[in-house]
């Protein structure tokens, strides 16, 4: 006696994908949460006295997060049929996007109690508390969905619209991690790799690095370095990039960093100016490809010590001197290096007949 055939199961409903459109849109609003976030820094870095979670900036930060929360909402409602449970309706990509909303909304609640009860943090605090770390986590969510609906379109199918908006997708998310990182992000903390003592005269005498600095200053590069290159990285082992974009994608969020602690130390613009056109002309001499790996990985190497190369330079010119010995700053350049050669060896290549061109 023979068993009977099993039924196959129900079919899954395939998620109707986004238009580019609908993802510029997205953009819009994520780009309206990114600002509240950089102001809402730019309060804690510069104003004493923050005594009250109603503050004009907290308006911008969660009017933004209003306005991702109802056009995600109206995304999902618009694509539901009748019948079909809720999550079946999220839009492609969009899954991570969904969920960082509610994981926004239980921070924000939860960032009004911890205020409340233990006040309004300042400096490297800020950064560490719980209620933080969830919005940071669920901006982060909310700002990938346009990449992430790239991403899963079918390989070849990726529109010049659609790839404009998942690297911009991509910056905003490294700026949401350089953000909640910023103790570590060397264009807002030059005194990351300095090391002075008591003022002479009005002015601060350059010291040799000691060991923890020495340490403290590898550890900003190489959380700085990530912040920076792996958006650029995770867009270009899937799509030849045009040059402009990993400069830009460099450049936009020193620039931001540098905002948010009121331009401070404005001589790094420029560092950054000229360390992203280095990144520019490093992609228009090699062309990395998705199927090129061997240049894709020389890219991804000579990229990070090209851009700090001149931050180094302006530090030193300002000071007259690095804290660093040779040994050390170069050591330092020779890490990034090989930080991003292993995170570009570490990525999953398609096959080579699977490249999208831009």
């Amino acid at each position: 006696m023979t068993s009977a055939p099993a039924l196959p199961g129900a079919p899954v409903p395939a998620r109707r994908a986004t238009t580019a459109a609908e993802d510029t849109l997205s953009l819009v609003a994520g780009l309206w949460l990114l600002t509240g976030t950089y102001v809402d820094g730019w309060a804690h870095n510069n104003l004493a006295h923050l005594e009250t979670f109603f503050t004009p900036w907290h308006a911008v930060l969660y009017s933004g997060f209003a306005a991702n929360a109802v056009w995600i909402g109206f995304l999902v409602w618009r694509r539901r049929r009748r019948g079909s449970r809720w999550m079946d309706a999220v839009p492609a990509g969009y899954g991570g996007a969904a969920i960082g909303v509610v994981l926004f909304l239980v921070s924000g609640v939860a960032d009004l109690a911890w205020h409340s009860v233990f006040g309004i943090e300042q400096d490297i605090k800020a950064l560490f508390s719980p209620s933080h770390l969830g919005l940071a986590t669920g901006g982060f969510l909310i700002l990938g969905a346009p990449f992430a609906a790239a991403t899963a379109a079918p390989p070849g199918r990726t529109t010049p619209a659609r790839l404009t908006t998942a690297l911009v997708s991509a910056a905003l998310c490294g700026m949401v991690a350089i953000f909640i990182l910023q103790e570590f992000a060397v264009f807002a903390r030059h005194g990351l790799i300095q090391t002075y003592g008591p003022p002479v005269g009005g002015v601060r005498p350059v010291l040799p690095a000691t060991s923890a600095s020495t340490i403290v200053a590898l550890g900003s590069f190489l959380v700085s370095t990530a912040a920076l290159f792996v958006p650029i990285l995770l867009a270009a082992s899937r799509w030849r990039l045009p040059a402009l974009v990993p400069a830009l994608l460099t450049f936009v969020p020193s620039v931001a960093l540098q905002a948010m602690v009121a331009f401070r130390d404005a001589r790094l613009v420029l560092a950054a100016a000229v360390g992203a056109a280095l990144v520019c002309l490093t992609w228009l001499v090699l062309r990395p490809r998705p199927d090129r790996r061997v240049r894709l990985r020389a890219a991804a190497a000579l990229a990070p010590p090209l851009f700090w190369g001149p931050y180094f330079a302006a530090v030193a010119s300002a000071d007259g001197r690095l804290s660093f010995s040779p040994e050390i700053w170069a050591g330092i350049l020779v890490w990034t290096a090989l930080e991003t050669l292993a995170i570009a060896a570490l990525l999953v290549h398609r096959r080579p007949d699977a490249l999208e061109e831009p």
